[in-house]
């Protein structure tokens, strides 16, 4: 009876061991995480899919998603290793590597992919008096996170129009917030700078009628010429539903890793996302201009994995 009750136990515990294996499979993965950004604009739900990506197709991985500071902050927690891969302008990027302002010195980012343009919003509600930056003089105005890559551009932008950011009111609030508060009055403006559409944008545009600072051509190109890692962009009118379609300004996004990363993992996380480029399109509205052939184009150094990966699909040199 002892031996029967021995080889019962014996049974379930070997019953429990095979139950249990993927949870223990699962363990044994490298735990990673991806630096975003705030909640309203594009880099969170971008690093979502990015994640998912990566989780479905890298089985050795479990990527998570972190809410971060931005654009700015993210080259400062991939350089010191606080986040494995994280999202940022290419402004941002090239200040990281070059060790200029913000960055008091060279950190150590290299680019996977250079992958969409986010698009520098100027909103206010359709009824005010603000036309242009220049009436923003004196008033509030949401510039979204103080890490963020909003701020970066609008003081470059702020230059065209011989002003600063003290020139007026800054809220440094998340994206959402932002639009919270120009929705109540808090604010005069919210200005971000995200991929279209945005849902801070969409959702702001649904409870009330905006419209969006006014920006003409020969600033556009007095902007460009000083600030050449910018870009034009033109935001559809049937993005927010506005009158027409609007001029803008923008900046590249990066994903960007820690030049310490292996070579092989870079190779397969890049191939994750572009070996399955239709599924990265259908990560969220901006991510549907993604494309292998542009992925190279990122004006930091590759990390040698993701280099690697780019020469043998044959779209760099």
């Amino acid at each position: 009876m002892k031996r029967k009750n021995l080889l019962a136990i014996l049974g379930i515990l070997v019953f429990a061991v095979i139950l249990n294996f993927p949870a223990m499979g699962d363990a044994a993965k490298k735990q990673m995480t991806i630096g975003t950004a705030s909640m309203g604009g594009a880099y969170y739900p971008v690093g979502t899919g990015v994640a998912s990506l990566i989780n479905k197709y890298v089985p050795e991985v479990d990527m998570r998603v972190e809410v971060t500071g931005g654009a700015v902050e993210n080259p400062r927690l991939v350089g010191g290793g606080k986040t494995d891969l994280g999202i940022t302008n290419t402004s941002t990027g090239y200040f990281a590597t070059k060790g200029m302002k913000p960055y008091p010195k060279p950190l150590p980012v290299r680019a996977l992919a250079y992958m969409y343009p986010s698009t520098f919003h100027m909103v206010t509600k359709k009824d005010s008096k603000v036309e242009t930056l220049s009436d923003l003089k004196g008033r509030r105005v949401a510039v979204g996170p103080a890490a963020g890559g909003t701020i970066s551009l609008l003081r470059g932008l702020l230059t065209v129009y011989d002003m600063t950011v003290k020139d007026f009111k800054p809220s440094y609030i998340s994206y959402k917030d932002g639009s919270l508060a120009l929705q109540d009055g808090n604010v005069d403006a919210s200005i971000l700078l995200a991929g279209a559409p945005t849902s801070a944008v969409l959702e702001l545009s649904v409870r009330t009628p905006i419209r969006f600072l006014r920006l003409d051509e020969d600033t556009v190109a007095k902007f460009l010429k000083e600030f050449p890692y910018y870009v034009k962009v033109v935001i559809p009118k049937s993005y927010y539903k506005t009158d027409q379609d609007v001029l803008a300004v923008g900046a590249g996004n990066l994903l960007i890793v820690n030049e310490a990363m292996s070579e092989d993992l870079a190779y397969k996380i890049t191939a994750a996302l572009y070996d399955h480029v239709d599924e990265f399109k259908k990560v969220h509205p901006a991510t549907k201009v993604v494309t292998l052939e542009s992925a190279p184009n990122a004006v930091i150094p590759l990390h040698p994995g993701a280099a690697r990966y780019y020469r043998e699909k044959g779209v760099l040199k």
